[in-house]
């Protein structure tokens, strides 16, 4: 799949823009359907420069590639030098010296350890509304031998960050090149041809923005990340979910489970990182509970369960709009105009709330994540495909589409290109 991209690259960018006359820059997603994640694609250097193919992180504090696998070597490429400014900026109080150069640490979710290099700039390229390349010079990573690439689809071999720190993709577009701090993911939710998504840097494209519902991004004060120090706050995006519904029932579970706890355990991050979302345990039973019920009233009959998934059904109608099953409503925290100034709600159809492991058989696509996780409530991928999922932290607040989950006309635009 990745060889593909170099030659769908442009007229998959040309198309974007031609429906989001308001977007500043964008790049492609693809996904691995193997693994279930998404990732990019962008050259990194001058004379010569290199394309990379890197996973998407929303939790990673660095941008890292295995430099040697990609045969990565380019004349623009500087370390930051460990004693300059940039170097406390970028790293904090997890500081430290490769050498005379600024430290960084190469990880993923599925790693075993960290892998220290030195921090680098060099120039990456991306595209803007007219089509017209734009280099983003200076942009900051580390290099990394295979041990971090555990996990990691095999398309790709490093990461690129877009969590809430200065080195992220996003905070760079936007202090170099002067637009607001917002990006904005739209995951596909397959590989094939012409099905490619895409995540947009500045502004979200118009036809989509002005149907967003809006809830506030919050921050944990207690680190999540594996390097932190103490009372440093998380740089992952968090959200407040209040409570859960099922075709307007609610799931009943204790509600502190939804707020953090004076060690930052609990709530609701999103992550690109998870293939399905993955609940607490009383959490996730609440949910399995009310669906059954209401799947029994659909007729759809429940079956034996297939791992990782708890819930699994057959007789599910399935449409072009995907299986029609209960909906279900995250209640969100803070009112939208688009829903006569209700609570905001991120809602899940079928399409995103199903996964098909059989030619007859369904189950729900969430996850038991135990009943002592980190974090409560993990939004993974599949819940977030075909929508755009918008991160503005100019205004901190996080926006999902609400109408446009019907009409699946989000990503699967791109659809036939």
């Amino acid at each position: 799949m990745a060889s593909l991209i170099p030659l769908t690259y442009l007229l998959i960018i040309s198309f974007l823009f031609l429906h989001s006359s308001n977007a500043s820059f964008v790049l492609p997603i693809i996904k691995d359907n193997t693994k279930s994640q998404y990732y990019t694609t962008f050259q990194v250097g001058t004379s010569p420069s290199t394309r990379v193919y890197l996973s998407i992180d929303l939790g990673n504090k660095f941008s890292w590639f295995a430099c040697n696998l990609y045969g990565y070597k380019t004349r623009s490429s500087q370390e930051i030098p460990c004693d300059s400014p940039k170097c406390s900026l970028y790293t904090g109080p997890t500081s430290f010296c490769s050498g005379s150069a600024c430290g960084a640490l190469a990880y993923t979710p599925w790693g075993d350890g960290l892998y220290g290099d030195s921090l680098y700039e060099d120039t990456t390229s991306l595209y803007k509304q007219t089509l017209e390349k734009i280099y983003l010079r200076k942009f900051p990573f580390t290099c990394a031998d295979k041990g971090p690439l555990k996990g990691l689809s095999p398309h790709t071999k490093g990461v690129v960050s877009l969590a809430r720190v200065p080195l992220s993709l996003h905070s760079q577009i936007s202090s170099t090149l002067k637009v607001p701090r917002k990006f904005s993911l739209c995951l596909p939710s397959t590989s094939s041809f012409g099905y490619n998504g895409a995540m947009y840097f500045g502004s979200s494209p118009d036809y989509i923005s002005k149907s967003l519902i809006k809830t506030p991004l919050i921050i944990n004060p207690n680190s999540t990340s594996p390097i932190s120090s103490r009372g440093e706050s998380s740089i992952e995006h968090f959200i407040k979910v209040k409570s859960i519904k099922v075709d307007g029932t609610s799931a009943r579970f204790s509600t502190s489970l939804l707020s953090f706890d004076k060690n930052g355990i609990g709530g609701t991050k999103i992550s690109t990182f998870d293939s399905y979302t993955v609940l607490q345990t009383d959490i996730y039973k609440a949910l399995i509970n009310v669906f059954v019920t209401k799947a029994n009233r659909m007729k759809m009959t429940r079956v034996a369960s297939v791992a990782p998934f708890g819930a699994c059904f057959s007789n599910v109608i399935d449409s072009k709009l995907g299986p029609i099953v209960p909906i279900i409503d995250f209640i969100l925290d803070g009112k939208s105009p688009l829903l006569h100034n209700k609570n905001a709600r991120w809602r899940i159809y079928g399409a995103n709330s199903m996964v098909k492991v059989s030619k007859s058989v369904w189950c729900l696509g969430f996850v038991d994540g135990g009943s002592e996780p980190t974090t409560s409530i993990v939004i993974g991928g599949k819940q977030m495909e075909d929508n755009l999922v918008e991160f503005d932290l100019e205004s901190s607040m996080l926006g999902v589409t609400s109408s446009l989950l019907r009409k699946r006309t989000s990503c699967s635009t791109f659809k036939g290109i």
